[in-house]
């Protein structure tokens, strides 16, 4: 049998693309499952949206590591999830951590607004990495222990975000699917969100939006959405995404877009918006693509 020089050098090639892809999208995800405030979602609630979104064959398949701390993993900077937080900044690659519970622990944020600038929060997303929370007003306050916590208020996003005065306050009814939101998000039905993103507050700052659902009557309300950092001198490019932000400790109908809608998210437009790279260089090429591409 002879030896074929190209067939070798194409099978090498092909092996060493399907190891280069391996390696561009390692990353790992942790969710904060811990205490909830239980007007805006349910314990039941969150456990079923936890199961949906870690067992999702597409999410398994993104991440090397997937964690979940609860009630106990999340007091202060020596908790375990403070201890995710830090070593999964800067360390080289592009991670996810997922508030299920809506709520902000102390990991993230101290509160009540005792770190408006250099939270681990703010520094995991400064560093390139990605937050999605649900339900709750992202940043507002702690359920942990199963007491609420003094509350940060609409001050915590306006730090984490660096914008003044942003604001998530209820002003919509009647939310309905974007083009984005039909192609990315498949399961999304029209919803009432009780905490959009108000997205005239974005203009002449480094966030560019991504809207999956717009109010009717005010395409300036939003939700889901994620929002782009664009800010140069940045490690990376970070994310956050505020998604089905209501008070419903159980979801009227089925499924529960809390769970397969997230995992839509991450399996669908994360996975190709976001570059899970090793060099973080290679970071902001696929999101900078995408951005550009709408701005035309």
């Amino acid at each position: 049998m002879k030896f074929d020089c190209r067939l070798f050098l194409v099978t090498l090639a092909l092996f060493a693309s399907a190891g280069m892809l391996s390696v561009s999208m390692a990353g790992d995800f942790a969710v904060y499952s811990g205490p909830t405030n239980p007007g805006w979602i349910s314990d039941g609630a969150v456990e079923a949206i936890v199961n949906t979104v870690t067992k999702h064959a597409g999410v398994k398949a993104m991440f090397d590591n997937i964690d979940n701390y609860g009630d106990g993993d999340e007091v202060g900077n020596k908790s375990p999830l403070a201890k995710w937080l830090v070593s999964h900044t800067n360390n080289g690659q592009t991670d996810v951590v997922f508030t299920a519970c809506g709520t902000c622990p102390s990991s993230f944020y101290p509160f009540p607004n005792k770190e408006p600038d250099g939270s681990n929060i703010e520094n995991f997303i400064e560093a390139g990495n990605v937050h999605v929370n649900v339900a709750d007003w992202i940043y507002y306050m702690s359920y942990e222990g199963g007491v609420r916590s003094a509350d940060n208020g609409g001050t915590g996003a306006a730090n984490v975000f660096d914008i003044p005065g942003l604001s998530f306050g209820d002003r919509g009814t009647d939310f309905e699917p974007t083009k984005e939101g039909k192609k990315y998000i498949p399961s999304l039905k029209n919803f009432d969100s009780a905490r959009p993103w108000h997205m005239e507050q974005f203009k002449g700052t480094p966030w560019k939006l991504v809207a999956f659902a717009v109010d009717k009557g005010d395409k300036n309300s939003a939700d889901p959405v994620v929002a782009i950092s664009t800010e140069d001198g940045k490690d990376g490019t970070g994310m956050i995404a505020a998604m089905w932000q209501k008070d419903a400790p159980v979801w009227a109908g089925k499924p529960d877009p809390r769970g397969i809608g997230v995992a839509e998210f991450l399996v669908n437009w994360l996975q190709e918006n976001a570059t899970f790279a090793v060099n973080p260089k290679e970071k902001t090429s696929t999101t900078w693509g995408y951005v550009k591409a709408r701005r035309k």
